[in-house]
């Protein structure tokens, strides 16, 4: 029925509804403007009412009782036998039909099973078609929150019946009373209910029926959802069924209207919003304890409008009305996210619910793991307090902002106050510490939501007016560099890494403007903050050489300051810094011997911190400890020595996930880590298991086409290489090639990497003229990026050799492979895999050349590191050893 013919209804039926029943007909014809389905509604809605008004006499009540002592409904008696199982008992009745409890025969093994039967007096056309569907229905789902279908048939009595898992347990609502469960854990088992409706969605079946007596929960804590006796398929609108409004309005008689979502009532369409809101009120009852309306005293029609028009009471408010004392202390739980998200399934209108249960599942994820959710307006304050909520330093690009303007303010006059014990010195640090308040307070009221008609703020915009006031901001050059280092430092979490660049000279402008202040210890920890900031930079953008000479240089003037103003908690907190700094450079480097070293250096000063204990230990724990172990991993990995590179990212993730906030940006990065690591393994399904709950972390977090989510989509491209997926993998390195080319621009040299890498994959998939356009341009940019050499311009060249043997231009690929081992002599020295693989593949361009002599030298040089380095059991050795005997044979 058309929603907008709902109000003509009502006020129909509410004006017959006042008039003798024998005027009712006439009054109802006459203004129900010629609408046939007016009529039919408001009629039907009448006789409900007059049904329940009028008094039935004794002649109808005896000639009812008699017709159901001739029919016997319980059509199964114990001890019948149907197919392997015989009867045991009744154990539920219902309008339609009997179930019973029936155990299984056979001597194999014990199995209790739930038989389901319709009554003889309601067989009908309609019922029989019904029934049949759910047999057919239920045959097609498999899913472990699902009563599985066992079998189906007729009894010798003509009775039609299903065989169904025998669930014993309680109805979810009584199973959370029983247990006393809180929000949390009521929570855990309504995503169950969810999983199940998912997957009902995903094979075209809406339940049409979600309500507390068809979700069961076993002793084991398991969900299973019953009944999908008027479930819908999907298509079946696009079916014009003979039967389709039969049983439309069959339908309309079996449903439980105080679980019924408005369109249900008024005969609309259906869809799988209409789940969505049953799926809602079902999570109104499992937080209150109550259903979404009171039932108890209303008419069908009365509720039916209830249902339509009134809007229902938010989860907490309905708490805080409760009598029960346990009840009330919700409401402060539930007001927020869970007050919004059950609102939202619970709309009047269809297009303004979930638009699919996989969303509403999302939302109630989000909300435990303290992200923003779906439903909530996107206001920054919103967003800002989701990220103080999570904690993760990784992630907290506005708490970094406001926690570093704050404690400069609070540092900077401490430290006046205590070192300094000057009075005009205490004044004038004051004063920057009340001029830095001001500015953080004018950012943050930029964030007014009143100042912008609603409009959301975004963390970029309003970085964005910080750095245009803070050119405005006539302060002391100290806390200048501090707050353009604070801006860069954001600007670089978030992939803007020229606005990042511009703030960061900036910075070093002013603290070389504080210079007299050189001795200050204010002045001491933001010169070795800013520099390892700026490395950090370095990196992102590609400048390697540069990030590695500056952290070096880093490291040699911490050692010869005097840092006896600075507190040990600092001295060690930037040898940390500059130690992980230092190994990061040397592995994008390509010298991952060196990297592991100052990894392995970092990791144990941050060790010991912790093993220390105190308050700066758990800093440490939180925000440092696990990353440590990514970045040793990480190396170990890129020199051969996989197992440990398990063992350590394994432990890593440990204590990622030992710590109680939300996943973050480094348990992904670890996790992304350990999928490379498996990988290389050869064990694939956990390294696709991995980069997926890598990438999901990091798409919750990120914008489409971060660099982090690059990295993430690259592993899984390299996954699906490996299982001889090349098309989906090549698509998945095109997509990659336009986000990097958005995200840092094609002279950076990830963009020549994800050339290479898909110069590789056609190579593989054997279509050689296109892998020689992107081989050729990963080559030319490299080159570009690094005029001096670099280990990735060795490692194109390895590629561009390799491409040259498939093609049979042996000279080509000897001067490849030649000028490859030349670079990496000078550049990266130390074994790799890289090194036997030019080794190898020299050999085997030499020996196709005719120069056997020649070759052996190479061929002894890449086994002997393979050997070492990998094992004889590697995939690189096995790989490469044949490549040998081939040309060899």
């Amino acid at each position: 029925m058309d929603q907008q013919k709902w109000p003509l209804i009502k006020r129909l039926f509410s004006e017959a509804q006042s008039l003798p029943t024998p005027e009712q007909q006439a009054f109802v014809d006459l203004h129900s403007q010629g609408d046939s389905e007016v009529y039919e509604n408001v009629m039907q809605m009448l006789g409900a009412e007059n049904e329940t008004k009028s008094d039935p006499n004794l002649t109808d009540i005896i000639a009812a009782s008699a017709s159901e002592l001739l029919i016997d409904d319980q059509v199964l008696h114990t001890g019948d036998i149907v197919e392997h199982f015989k009867v045991v008992e009744p154990i539920g009745d219902g309008g339609m039909g009997s179930v019973f409890l029936a155990e299984r025969i056979d001597e194999d093994f014990e199995q209790l099973v739930a038989i389901k039967v319709i009554h003889r007096k309601h067989i009908t056309a309609q019922s029989l078609q019904r029934f049949r569907r759910e047999r057919q229905i239920l045959a097609s789902l498999n899913h472990k929150n699902i009563a599985s279908f066992i079998g189906g048939g007729e009894t010798h009595q003509g009775q039609p019946y299903i065989i169904l898992e025998y669930v014993n347990g309680s109805t979810i609502t009584q199973y959370c009373q029983q247990h006393n469960l809180d929000i949390a854990q009521r929570l855990d088992l309504f995503k169950q209910v969810l999983e199940a409706v998912i997957y009902a969605h995903q094979n075209l079946i809406v339940h049409r029926d979600i309500k507390p007596n068809n979700v069961l929960v076993n002793a084991q804590g398991e969900v299973k959802l019953l009944d999908f006796g008027i479930a819908k398929l999907v298509q079946e609108s696009s079916l014009n069924s003979p039967l389709s409004g039969d049983l439309t309005q069959e339908f309309t008689r079996v449903l439980t209207p105080a679980n019924a979502s408005p369109e249900q009532v008024l005969g609309s369409n259906i869809t799988t919003r209409s789940d969505v809101y049953g799926l809602g009120a079902l999570l109104m009852h499992l937080l209150t304890d109550e259903p979404v309306f009171d039932t108890s005293s209303t008419t069908q029609s009365s509720l039916e409008s209830m249902i339509v028009d009134i809007l229902p009471v938010r989860p907490s408010l309905k708490c805080l009305e409760s009598s029960v004392e346990h009840i009330r202390q919700r409401a402060k739980l539930l007001k927020g996210d869970l007050d919004t998200i059950v609102m939202k399934a619970l709309q009047k209108d269809p297009e303004r619910r979930y638009s699919s249960t996989e969303h509403f599942l999302e939302d109630i994820v989000r909300h435990q793991r303290n992200y923003p959710i779906s439903a909530k307006p996107d206001s920054l304050v919103y967003r800002v307090t989701k990220f103080v909520q999570r904690n993760t330093l990784s992630t907290m690009l506005v708490s970094l902002f406001l926690v570093s303007l704050i404690s400069t303010s609070i540092v900077i006059m401490q430290q006046s106050i205590t070192i300094q014990n000057e009075r005009d010195a205490a004044l004038k640090q004051a004063f920057i510490a009340q001029e830095t308040a001001k500015f953080m307070t004018d950012m943050f009221d930029a964030a007014d939501p009143n100042t912008h008609a609603g409009e959301s703020i975004s963390v970029k915009s309003l970085v964005d007016q910080a750095a245009v006031d803070l050119d405005k901001l006539n302060s002391d050059p100290l806390i200048m560099a501090q707050l353009s280092g604070t801006l860069s430092s954001v600007y670089n979490q978030l992939g803007e890494y020229d606005l990042s660049s511009s703030m960061m000279e900036k910075a070093e402008q002013y603290l070389f403007a504080s210079k007299q202040d050189s001795e200050n210890a204010s002045y001491i920890a933001l010169k070795f903050l800013l520099g390892n900031e700026k490395a950090n930079l370095l990196v992102n953008t590609g400048q390697y050489d540069q990030a590695l000479s500056l952290t070096a240089s880093l490291i040699q003037d911490l050692e010869n300051t005097d840092t006896s103003s600075l507190s040990a908690e600092q001295i060690d907190n930037f040898y940390i810094w500059l130690e992980y700094g230092l190994g990061s450079a040397y592995s994008y480097s390509g010298r991952d011997t060196l990297a592991i070293e100052h990894y392995q250096n970092a990791l144990t000063r941050s060790e010991q911190v912790v093993a220390a204990g105190g308050v700066y230990a758990e800093e440490i724990l939180i925000k440092h400890l696990s990353s440590r172990y990514f970045g040793l991993g990480h190396s170990l990995r890129r020199v051969g020595d996989y197992a440990q590179s398990k063992i350590v990212l394994l432990r890593g993730i440990e204590i990622e996930k030992s710590l109680d906030k939300a996943p973050s940006l480094d348990l992904a990065h670890g996790l992304n880590q350990l999928a490379d690591t498996y990988l290389q393994l050869g064990e694939l399904e956990l390294a696709e298991k991995y980069a997926q709950e890598g990438l999901t972390i990091r798409r919750n977090i990120h914008d489409y086409g971060h660099i982090e989510i690059i990295a993430s989509t690259g592993v899984l491209s390299n996954i699906y290489a490996k299982q001889k997926h090349y098309d989906r993998s090549i698509e998945m390195r095109e997509e990659m090639l336009n986000m990097v080319e958005q995200a840092v621009g094609k002279e950076h040299p990830f963009y020549a990497s994800v050339l290479e890498a898909l110069g590789n994959l056609h190579v593989l998939s054997k279509d050689y003229l296109q892998a020689r356009i992107y081989l050729d341009e990963s080559y030319r940019r490299f080159a570009v990026s690094f005029p001096e050499g670099h280990k990735y311009v060795a490692k194109v060249l390895v590629s561009l050799g390799d491409l040259a043997l498939h093609e049979n231009q042996n000279q080509s690929a000897i001067d490849n492979f030649e000028q490859a081992l030349q670079i990496l002599a000078s550049k990266a020295p130390e074994p790799s895999g890289l090194i036997a693989k030019a080794n190898a593949l020299y050999a085997v361009a030499l020996y196709k050349n005719a120069q056997p002599e020649a070759a052996i030298e190479y061929e002894e040089s890449a086994l002997n590191i393979l050997q070492t380095t990998f094992g004889l059991d590697s995939s690189e050795y096995k790989t490469l050893f044949q490549r040998l005997q081939d040309v060899k044979n």
